[in-house]
């Protein structure tokens, strides 16, 4: 598996026949600022409704067939939008030819163009081989426990930028809760109320020897299966 980082939380996942892109927030992102053109998603997953999540969804939805991922409501608003979705609640196993996927609860809040879109949330994403806990925008909570006592991920992709998710201080806490072994840093630095180091973030939970942490630069292409040997 290799993973490739576009800045704030958009981020995919890439074995040898399929592609899982999580908010895609591509054009308007002002540390990437564009759709790439070998980007061609099998499945989509928006975490909530915010436009710095929801991005790109649609578009790349229609161009590539691919269903969007989401909740109820906010999946039947990108429907009417014309992408093709699949809906689904907390807790809700979805089947892919790649594996499957289940939202799993986040604390934050959801809207789009001013309109409520369901429960925000994060997602498991089950690979066989690995398996991917993006917790989407968050601050830390207890259940976190209960999400790595149930889908043991491997790899946890982790907002730490403060402000509207978690900061480095519930961050590394979030680690000693998950004890995933592959930890990738998001949601930070994207702008200026985003100001938590992700490099200092990397040094407190690695000094704890919770996990490796992974800081991607912008378009960077990670390789899982040989940085996890």
């Amino acid at each position: 598996m290799k993973i490739r980082y576009y800045g704030h939380s958009a981020i995919s996942f890439h074995t040898d026949r399929h592609t899982v892109i999580v908010d895609p927030f591509l054009t308007d992102n002002p540390l990437y600022g564009r759709v790439p053109p070998d980007l061609k998603p099998s499945t989509i997953v928006c975490t909530h409704g915010h436009e710095d999540h929801v991005g790109n969804a649609v578009e790349l939805s229609k161009h590539h067939q691919a269903p969007v991922v989401a909740a109820f409501e906010l999946a039947n608003h990108l429907e009417k939008l014309g992408a093709s979705v699949i809906a689904c609640g907390l807790g809700g196993r979805v089947d892919h030819a790649w594996g499957w996927s289940k939202l799993v609860p986040a604390l934050h809040s959801s809207s789009h163009a001013g309109q409520y879109m369901g429960m925000p949330a994060g997602v498991i994403l089950n690979f066989g081989e690995h398996v991917i806990y993006h917790a989407g925008d968050t601050c830390i909570f207890s259940d976190m426990k209960l999400i790595a006592e149930l889908y043991k991920p491997t790899i946890a992709v982790l907002p730490m930028g403060g402000r509207f998710t978690m900061d480095i201080y519930e961050a590394v806490k979030a680690v000693e809760f998950i004890r995933p072994e592959l930890v990738i840093p998001i949601h930070y630095g994207t702008w200026p109320p985003l100001s938590e180091d992700p490099q200092e973030f990397k040094k407190q939970v690695e000094e704890k020897k919770l996990a490796r942490v992974e800081v991607m630069a912008v378009d960077a292409i990670f390789d899982v299966n040989k940085a996890l040997r």
